[in-house]
């Protein structure tokens, strides 16, 4: 997703060259930055709580089944602000980057959309597959009120998405490794987050699919729309 640097160029000018140009990129992208910043100073906020609190906070923002019957759409957009330790700092630092490219590459209201796209199609899914097994037997009713916030649905989503803008002799490369990156783990978890996920990638990557047949049918030309 990068313009290569021209010649004969070591691992470590290549290293270089990408670091830079992630620099950039993150830099210029403010839409990622806010979000991503808002993202964690809920959650430094919520770590200064006492832990009754902040486990309430959690409670009241999940998309469990519970809160999505109860009020569904305040807890769609709250959960997306929310995470629930602090080793997912990492995962927003991660996020940060891969929203700031897809901004970088199709603009700000196409990154919102696609990433919020995912996050709400992925936890409607969820809480399907959830009812449905919970209706026949396959999954114990507790599952109504588990804790279900976090960011990973929107980056597994841009992730997925961001396969229109990788160069064609990469782009099955990358179609494995977000596979892998996302699907792997649930093979082995096997929990109602790791089908929110392969949702929300199966969902970036059918919008990747359906932005990439508009370009051809409009007769674009090139790997990356807007690349200079």
């Amino acid at each position: 997703m990068t313009d290569g640097p021209t010649g004969g160029a070591t691992p470590a000018h290549l290293l270089r060259h990408a670091l830079a140009d992630m620099w950039r990129t993150v830099r210029r992208a403010d839409l990622a930055i806010v979000y991503c910043s808002v993202v964690l100073l809920v959650a430094v906020v919520l770590w200064f709580l006492p832990e009754g609190t902040r486990d309430q906070v959690y409670e009241d923002t999940s998309t469990n089944l519970a809160n999505l019957r109860d009020r569904p759409i305040s807890v769609l957009l709250a959960s997306a602000f929310v995470i629930s330790s602090p080793g997912e700092v990492l995962l927003v630092l991660q996020l940060l980057v891969v929203l700031a490219y897809a901004q970088r590459f199709v603009g700000r209201l196409a990154s919102l959309a696609v990433g919020f796209m995912g996050h709400v199609g992925a936890t409607v899914f969820t809480a399907m597959v959830l009812t449905t097994g919970i209706f026949h037997g396959f999954v114990s009713p507790s599952v109504a009120t588990v804790d279900d916030v976090g960011v990973s649905y929107v980056m597994a989503t841009v992730m997925g998405f961001l396969t229109v803008v990788v160069p064609r002799r990469w782009r099955w490369w990358w179609v494995a490794f977000v596979v892998v990156y996302w699907v792997g783990p649930g093979l082995v978890a096997r929990n109602f987050t790791a089908v929110g996920h392969t949702t929300a990638l199966v969902i970036g990557l059918t919008v990747a699919f359906v932005a990439g047949r508009t370009r051809q049918a409009a007769g674009w030309s090139g790997d990356v729309p807007g690349r200079r």
